[in-house]
């Protein structure tokens, strides 16, 4: 077959989401030798014509290089040589191209990759190069399945007690509809569908709800509250949520665990506790990493005996990358290294899956109730964007603020550039935003939504 023959115009989704060089054939090399599936957009969306920042921005970067190109010039020979050393200039950001054999590489390391249960019981990750990947410490045998290991939400009953919360009581139910109508854009690593149904279920044996997530959840959200009575109730459901995950948590991972860890984390920061905050978001992002979210759910399928559903899939992936935007936002807010990097991961982007009934209670404020705006008007679009932004943030932190970035006067251009380069990322991030991202804050007759406010 001539290679040439039924090429398309534009590069596959896949491609073009990681930055892949593709052969633009059906199905491309890249997708081929990762074994998924190639799409490709049907329309060609014409991009909007750039803002007179973004033009501006690209005018005072060329006058950068411009003021680089003449001091080169006028330089001696020993400067000039200085000034041309190795990391004296950076360029602008470019597009890495991976071909087909490094891809082969990346599915071999996957493949080597593994969930296997603990002592405790607890499906956790080994990689590629991890020694309990080898056959003679294969001992796994004898551990008991994650199903057979559930805590049973009864053990912590008498914590509640003691603290004097009633998960029936109506102050319970107001905290979470709080959370869910004005946090939940913030905190998208809790997936609100399977959380709710197993909260009004049985509680028994739940994957996606445990009493730790429920009071870490009820704590953040009664900092809501209209009234003072219910806003002094938030330290003992804070309490509460962390003596119960203290000593339940750590030894046996699992979702509730990863997600009640980053509210806690979020709760510790945002009333002055840093260290302990950060200490809180450390546990989370290293526990989703022990139970293998880095990697994309569809991996381990012949693993984890949990995953039954496109939805288990999906919750798995909305955990993901709503920790990795929540790594990001504390390290920008405390000026510290980020923890989740995106070329460690291999997680695809999430799909819109339509809210389910009921839902009409828990939507985030400025979202209707029509179900034809609901599909417009979804969270997820706004969180992509986020993840987008947040990519930006991440380098960000790693170039311009790293230790490492020159300071010296010698090196001006270099920082100078660095800031050029991310200038533009940010106003090309910015002029992309879908009309219902957007937000003018000059334009004072304009609500601004939580899941908007995410964004700006």
């Amino acid at each position: 077959m001539n290679p040439a023959a039924g090429k398309q115009e534009l590069s596959c989704k896949r491609c073009r989401y990681r930055k892949l060089r593709c052969t633009r054939t059906v199905p491309c090399t890249n997708c081929a030798t990762a074994g998924t599936g190639c799409e490709y957009e049907k329309i060609d969306k014409r991009r909007n014509p750039p803002s007179s920042e973004y033009t501006i921005g690209l005018r005072n970067r060329v006058a950068s290089l411009e003021a680089f190109i003449q001091e080169l010039r006028e330089a001696s020979p020993a400067r000039r040589d200085e000034m041309l050393g190795p990391g004296a200039y950076t360029q602008g950001p470019s597009t890495i191209s991976i071909a087909g054999p490094s891809q082969v590489i990346q599915t071999d390391t996957t493949a080597r990759a593994r969930l296997k249960p603990d002592a405790e019981g607890s499906l956790v990750y080994h990689g590629a190069t991890s020694i309990f990947n080898s056959d003679l410490l294969s001992t796994s045998e004898s551990y008991p399945s994650p199903t057979q290991s559930l805590y049973a939400e009864s053990d912590f009953d008498h914590v509640m007690d003691h603290f004097g919360i009633k998960l029936e009581d109506d102050t319970v139910f107001k905290a979470l509809q709080q959370f869910f109508r004005w946090q939940y854009p913030h905190f998208m690593f809790v997936y609100r569908e399977a959380f709710l149904r197993d909260h009004f279920g049985e509680r028994q044996g739940c994957k996606y709800w445990s009493s730790a997530l429920l009071l870490s959840i009820c704590a953040l959200g009664l900092l809501m509250s209209d009234t003072e009575v219910e806003r002094n109730l938030t330290e003992q459901f804070f309490q509460a949520a962390e003596s119960i995950v203290m000593v339940s948590g750590l030894s046996r991972p699992s979702i509730p665990t990863v997600q009640s860890f980053l509210c806690l984390a979020f709760f510790e920061i945002g009333r002055g506790n840093v260290s302990k905050g950060w200490a809180f978001s450390g546990i989370a992002f290293r526990m989703a990493q022990d139970l293998g979210f880095q990697s994309d759910p569809m991996n381990w399928l012949p693993h984890d005996s949990t995953i039954i559903s496109s939805e288990d899939i999906e919750i798995r992936r909305r955990i993901y990358w709503g920790s990795y935007i929540s790594d990001k936002l504390i390290s920008l807010i405390l000026g510290r290294p980020v923890q989740l990097a995106f070329d460690s991961a291999e997680v695809d982007l999430l799909e819109f899956i339509t809210d389910g009934p009921g839902m009409e209670y828990w939507r985030p404020v400025g979202f209707g109730d029509d179900p034809e705006e609901l599909r417009v008007l979804s969270n997820i679009p706004y969180l992509k964007e986020q993840i987008r932004l947040y990519r930006i943030v991440e380098k960000m932190m790693t170039t311009v603020f790293s230790p490492r970035t020159p300071r010296t006067q010698t090196d001006v251009f270099t920082r100078q550039t660095l800031l050029d380069n991310l200038n533009l990322e940010l106003l090309q991030w910015r002029d992309a935003l879908p009309a219902f991202a957007k937000w003018n804050k000059w334009s004072t007759s304009v609500t601004i939504t939580p899941a908007v406010a995410t964004l700006q």
